[in-house]
């Protein structure tokens, strides 16, 4: 059924596409589209979004339509948008498809699973905002940062990285996730970068045997500062003993963007060098 959903949803995008269009009243359903629309500089198009979207400034506050999961439609019809731009991930395809229903405008961005999706799901949307050659430019600049990164991290190669994105249970990152790529440039190893699932449930005990040197907290949902004592109750683990567990924001790391991307791996990087 997903296949023939998304099948579907493909060819109504097809028919319905003007890859030529000016838009001027967009609405956002998610984070990581309201930041590669920043990032393509249509901040005043872009006339509403999420609860958890960033504003750009306070002269530039957006009309909310709610959350990523719930938005609420009667709010998204009455701002009249010519194009709603949503993610396969993270919205629910129920209300996609409702949106389609109606007639609304729509495109959905693809998932998701390393830095060169985030970089080709952004120059679609450029392309598709008549902004492809701003997107090319801002895609050559960040490949070119991320490996000068890349070209320094091998003193950092043998590091190993432990990433927490849930506490109660305990959610790491696996193989087929982005965040992976952020060692793949600044270096380190993901202890659990062999598991198939993109963010896996493990348990303590199978950390302590991994023992990280590095304990990378993501300050979202049930990860708070409270899993920093949790975790230093565990003196034997490299990580406690260098003191090497940090915090990073959310937004930072599961924001999918390009300049989102790179400012996640610079701030990863200094972790790495952090003496």
């Amino acid at each position: 059924m997903q296949k023939i959903y998304f099948l579907l949803l493909s060819l109504i995008f097809l028919l319905s596409a003007n890859l030529f269009a000016d838009y001027s009243r967009i609405v956002s359903l998610a984070p990581s589209v309201t930041e590669n629309l920043y990032e393509l500089g249509m901040e005043k198009e872009l006339i509403a979004n999420t609860i958890y979207c960033r504003d750009i400034d306070e002269k530039n506050k957006k009309e909310k339509i709610g959350t990523v999961t719930e938005p609420n439609i009667e709010k998204i019809i009455s701002l009249k948008p010519d194009l709603i731009i949503s993610t396969k991930e993270g919205n629910n395809k129920i209300f996609i498809e409702k949106l389609i229903r109606l007639k609304l405008p729509v495109y959905v961005m693809e998932t998701v699973e390393n830095f060169d999706d985030i970089c080709n799901n952004f120059l679609k949307l450029a392309e598709y905002l008549n902004k492809k050659e701003i997107g090319e430019k801002i895609i050559n600049d960040i490949k070119n940062e991320a490996d000068k990164i890349s070209k320094n991290k091998k003193k950092n190669y043998d590091i190993k990285v432990f990433w927490e994105v849930g506490a109660n249970p305990v959610f790491t990152v696996g193989k087929k996730s982005y965040v992976n790529d952020f060692n793949k440039f600044a270096g380190g190893k993901n202890i659990f970068a062999d598991t198939n699932n993109r963010y896996p449930n493990v348990n303590i005990e199978s950390v302590i045997e991994k023992n990280p040197d590095i304990i990378i907290l993501v300050d979202m949902g049930d990860v708070g500062k409270e899993e920093i004592k949790k975790w230093k109750k565990y003196k034997n683990l490299s990580a406690v003993k260098n003191n090497k567990i940090f915090m990073l924001d959310a937004k930072e790391i599961f924001t999918p963007s390009p300049k989102t991307f790179l400012n996640g791996l610079k701030n990863l990087q200094s972790k790495f060098n952090d003496n």
